[in-house]
């Protein structure tokens, strides 16, 4: 849908355009820089909600699937919006709700708190590697260990971003063989019936079984012409809480050690594939 069109409008108009999402600050509301009550965070997670699964924010994130900047601005304005309709000024009415009330239900409910996966994983930059148990695109049991090769460093992609698919194919043709490339299928980040975010991003459902994680992965590789070899995580998730691999990461695995890590921008969630850029090019300098 976004290829359709040469410029996407502006967030901040598509976003308001109708009166339903008019920020309250517009119509001059006095704005309060208190933290609500519980009764009104609840209210404020059920709007939220509301608003994420309308049409007209679903449309937003189709728009712009290919640009992730802008797709943490539409969440932002998103929750900017909900705050401001209840008469608070900042989002953090809206953003410690978990850590206030951490045992409420309703708010254990929120889309950002249900489904979100970040995690760090068990094993930092720097330390040992640990084996995990993954799967062939045919179903077939093998482990992260069985990969790796002496004198040839593993870079692992978990996840992906429709984004990056050149970049990932560059990597591919460039490197090997003297590096070894490898795509680990997790989770799905924002799976149709649990974290919708546009029809492009959110094209299919969470995996229930492992017969249909498998599946989800070999499409993927069929629809996109994927060149970098697959593995597909355990539905026990292993390889995700090993490493913390939500949002999408990358890394280096060399002499045992997870040497690279890399970690998403603070405020983007993206990645700079500079940084993986560097490190091979010292890797080759210091080859020579």
């Amino acid at each position: 849908m976004a290829d359709a069109i040469d410029t996407p409008p502006d967030v901040n108009n598509s976003l308001y355009h109708d009166d339903k999402f008019s920020c309250s600050s517009e119509k001059q509301q006095i704005l309060s820089d208190d933290l609500p009550p519980l009764d009104i965070v609840r209210k404020m997670i059920k709007y939220e909600t509301f608003l994420r699964l309308s049409d007209p924010i679903q449309q937003l994130f189709e728009l712009y699937h290919k640009d992730d900047n802008a797709i943490t601005m539409v969440l932002d304005l998103v929750q900017q919006n909900v705050v401001e309709h209840f008469g608070y000024s900042h989002v953090n009415a809206l953003r410690t709700a978990i850590s206030r009330f951490p045992d409420d239900s309703i708010i254990k409910e929120a889309f950002y708190i249900k489904h979100n996966k970040i995690t760090q994983g068990l094993v930092n930059q720097g330390q040992c590697a640990l084996d995990v148990k993954l799967f062939t695109l045919d179903g077939e049991s093998t482990t992260l260990f069985s990969q790796i090769t002496s004198e040839q460093p593993l870079i692992l992609f978990a996840d992906f971003h429709l984004t990056k698919f050149n970049s990932f194919s560059k990597l591919v043709r460039s490197h090997t063989p003297a590096m070894r490339l490898l795509t680990i299928y997790i989770a799905e980040a924002h799976a149709r019936d649990q974290w919708p975010a546009g029809k492009t991003i959110s094209c299919v459902d969470q995996p229930k079984t492992l017969v249909e994680r498998l599946e989800n992965a070999r499409e993927f590789k069929k629809k996109f012409n994927f060149e970098m070899p697959i593995l597909v995580d355990s539905m026990d998730n292993t390889f995700h809480i090993t490493y913390g691999s939500w949002p999408f990461r990358f890394y280096i695995i060399n002499d045992g050690k997870l040497i690279l890590k890399a970690e998403p921008g603070i405020t983007t969630y993206a990645y700079d594939l500079n940084e993986l850029d560097t490190w091979i090019d010292n890797f080759y300098r210091d080859k020579k």
